[in-house]
């Protein structure tokens, strides 16, 4: 034995929940991660050495373990160390339960154990079951279901297994393996990648559906929702559920997942752990259902394997603590106000005092208008009375950045989060109040792109403040929102896979335009950006893609070249572009940023145009960048102490700091891990009520002049033309504004 490895399970094993990760013949040891501190542990089990596990059954007490040379397979219990029920040789890998009354195997010796085909792996679709002391599995051929998926599990003395469109359900009659391909209702579409697991808690089975950018097992989760099965009913359906109980959380891991109950200080209630590979460690995601909120740590240093991945250890001990049984209320639909601390004094004030407000002295207004620091308190100030809502005010112009927006439940409710005051506000939005999801997809000058419905083919624009709203053709197919983003003007573009869907203003339907792809371009996990009168993208290795919304034309550009140099192959398991990239417009040129770990500070690039290569840079002149792949923005001229930062969508765990990046000390604030993060969620700006001016008097002025040329010279200009003329009025005005964010935004217009 190796010396300061433990022959045993480390101490306080079999306590409380554990993550354990067998290495197979690439690492003698096996794995013990503490849930207490998340402390790993090495120490050498005989049982594991040389094996990989191939999952958990009976809520994470039991492992399947398998020697993939030798095809030696069994049952293997770790707190009780002799426990290991011989199984027959296995020669290929499979997700596994047990199936039976109790689904203890050492309670239950009778049970079955059953195992799922893996498509990827045989091509086929089948069930392997034995009982123990068999020598040879029995093959059982699925046909009455789609293709299993894996993502099994025992409930209720029946096992269910996912396949595509079916839930497969699993019983044993008379002896013998039977199998019902069951067609449930009720789940709402997506366009991101998905991975599903299934849940057993107090009898009642659940899916956990988790929705992530990238690849499988390596990407940014964005979304979990959780439905349960409805039996009750005689068409069985898939209802979402807000809360799966205080009083317990679910661990996930591999294609496993358990129920456990609420332990202080380890497990908090109404949360979902899920251990997921990232592009640089394994994490421990915590979902909390509560505030809909994402938060990770650090648990092993690399991202797992297939073959290695890491599993939760739950002893029966804690699994037997009892439950209450679980209530699903509908969907909330209560009233949200408008909530902050200005509006409360308000109010306070208001049932105290019997002066009407439009007494208060006039020449007070402007002073008490220039204190407030924010759109929503401002809208709340006008909102009071009529002489209130026309005090002249052009402070607040002075103080625009980025707000992070989020609406996580269905009840209309969106929250405001002030990253430079550290104060979240909420809104009650009558658009988002729906039983279909409503999803954030973009966001420009104050207006939010916006999609709902079954198919979430049902788009619109929003002002969440006005609520004004620009309603959208829907599609005629689902499309999956590979990109979104919108100009001034408004040009809308939509990039799916090798498609774009483009809509002007005035046009009735979207134009489908197929994109010829002669150069391999995997694009970035972000949204394009409109600049120079064309939709720019980023690419994973660094490069840029533009689509002409005039011409209909995409191109790769030949420069600038790409960050990460050839070959680089960005589907390999482990690859340089795995990390987190963003674009954005600062002062009229091109920044990109990317993102990779804790350990490694984002790296920034600035577009040198003359050159056409990107150009590192240590600093950013000041400037504050806001970034999210949903939308990304950048302001010149924050205020004091926040220039020279880059604000990620983050916060900590009370909710009063934002995150972000220092170029200047080089350090993240907070620490990188532990910060919560809203789901459905993305940076959100308004725009200078002087710039929006300037603009809107250039486009009538063209629009006057062309009108013009059409009566007068009988000649009928074209839009590509009467475009490019307000681009180039517009290029001129970046010199009248005085203050370097005013012309930033001058820049970006034209």
């Amino acid at each position: 034995m190796e010396s300061g490895y433990l022959s045993l399970p480390p101490p306080g094993f079999g306590t409380r929940p554990w993550l354990i990760q067998a290495h197979g013949r690439h690492k003698e040891t096996v794995t013990f991660v503490d849930m207490l501190d998340r402390s790993a542990h090495e120490a050498l089990i005989p049982d594991m050495q040389d094996k990989i596990c191939l999952g958990c059954v009976y809520g994470g007490d039991w492992f399947l373990m398998l020697d993939e040379i030798s095809g030696d397979c069994f049952l293997l219990h770790l707190t009780a160390y002799s426990c290991k029920i011989p199984l027959p040789p296995l020669e290929f890998l499979g997700r596994c339960a047990v199936l039976g009354s109790p689904a203890n195997p050492w309670a239950n010796p009778n049970c079955t154990v059953v195992i799922t085909s893996v498509p990827e792996y045989s091509g086929q679709n089948f069930l392997l079951h034995c009982h123990s002391g068999d020598e040879d599995w029995t093959k059982l051929a699925v046909h009455d279901s789609g293709w299993i998926y894996g993502h099994i599990t025992s409930c209720a003395g029946k096992l269910y297994a996912a396949a595509v469109n079916n839930l497969l359900a699993i019983d044993v009659v008379d002896g013998a393996i039977q199998t019902e391909g069951m067609h449930i209702a009720g789940k709402e579409a997506s366009d991101l990648s998905l991975k599903n697991y299934f849940v057993e808690s107090c009898g009642v089975l659940f899916e956990v559906r988790v929705e992530y950018l990238g690849r499988p097992d390596d990407g940014a989760i964005v979304e979990i929702i959780v439905h349960r099965l409805d039996l009750s009913v005689p068409d069985p359906i898939w209802m979402r559920v807000e809360s799966i109980g205080d009083d317990r959380a679910f661990l996930l891991a591999g294609d496993y997942g358990s129920s456990c109950p609420a332990v202080e200080g380890l497990t908090q209630g109404n949360c979902i752990y899920l251990v997921w590979s990232s592009c640089d460690c394994e994490r421990l995601y915590k979902f909390c259902l509560d505030d809909r909120t994402i938060s990770f740590h650090k648990v092993l240093p690399s991202p797992t394997q297939a073959w290695c991945r890491a599993f939760w250890a739950i002893p029966e001990s804690i699994q037997a603590a009892e439950l209450k049984e679980p209530t699903f209320p509908g969907l909330p639909s209560n009233e949200a106000n408008l909530l902050s601390d200005s509006e409360l004094f308000l109010m306070e004030k208001h049932a105290v005092s019997s002066a009407p407000w439009h007494d208060l002295l006039p020449e007070l207004l402007p002073l008490l208008v220039s204190k407030l620091s924010c759109p929503v308190d401002i809208l709340l100030f006008r909102a009071v009375c009529k002489s209130w809502n026309i005090v002249p005010s052009m402070e607040e112009q002075d103080k625009v950045w980025p707000w992070l927006m989020h609406c996580s439940k269905q009840d209309g409710t969106c929250k405001m989060f002030d990253p430079l005051r550290g104060k979240e506000y909420t809104l009650s939005i009558d658009a988002f109040k729906s039983d279909d999801r409503t999803i954030l997809r973009s966001s420009k000058d104050g207006w939010v792109f916006v999609s709902t419905g079954d198919e979430i083919d049902d788009i619109f624009i929003i002002n969440p403040f006005t609520e004004d709203i620009m309603e959208l053709p829907m599609f005629d197919r689902c499309y999956h929102f590979h990109g979104v983003s919108f100009s001034s003007t408004p040009c809308f573009v939509l990039v799916d896979a090798h498609v774009s869907g483009l809509r002007r203003i005035g046009q009735e339907d979207w134009q489908e335009i197929f994109l010829e792809f002669q150069v391999p371009f995997p694009v970035a996990y972000n949204n394009p950006v409109y600049y120079r009168g064309g939709f720019y993208c980023l690419g994973r290795k660094g490069n840029i893609g533009v689509f002409d919304p005039n011409d209909r034309t995409w191109t790769v550009l030949d420069k600038p070249e790409p960050i990460h140099g050839e070959p680089m192959n960005v589907f390999d398991e482990v690859h340089e572009g795995s990390e987190f990239c963003y674009l954005v417009v600062l002062a009229g040129e091109l920044i990109s940023v990317f993102q990779r770990s804790a350990d490694e500070p984002p790296r920034v690039f600035k577009l040198d145009e003359a050159k056409m290569a990107w150009i590192q840079v240590e600093d950013i002149g000041g400037a504050a960048l806001f970034l999210d792949y949903r939308s990304s923005f950048a302001v010149a001229s924050p205020e004091a102490g926040h220039g020279n930062k880059i604000y990620f969508p983050r916060y900590s765990e009370d909710a009063k700091q934002a995150a972000f990046y220092d170029l200047e000390t080089k350090t993240y604030s907070p620490a990188y891990y532990g910060l919560k993060s809203p789901t459905n969620c993305g940076q959100f700006a308004t725009t200078e009520t002087k710039i929006c001016s300037v603009v809107i008097i250039v486009f009538l002025w063209i629009i006057w002049k062309c009108r013009n040329t059409k009566i007068f010279r009988h000649d009928d200009e074209a839009n590509n033309l009467v475009a490019a003329k307000c681009r180039d009025d517009l290029a001129l005005w970046p010199h009248r504004c005085g203050r370097p964010e005013g012309r930033a935004l001058m820049l970006e217009r034209s």
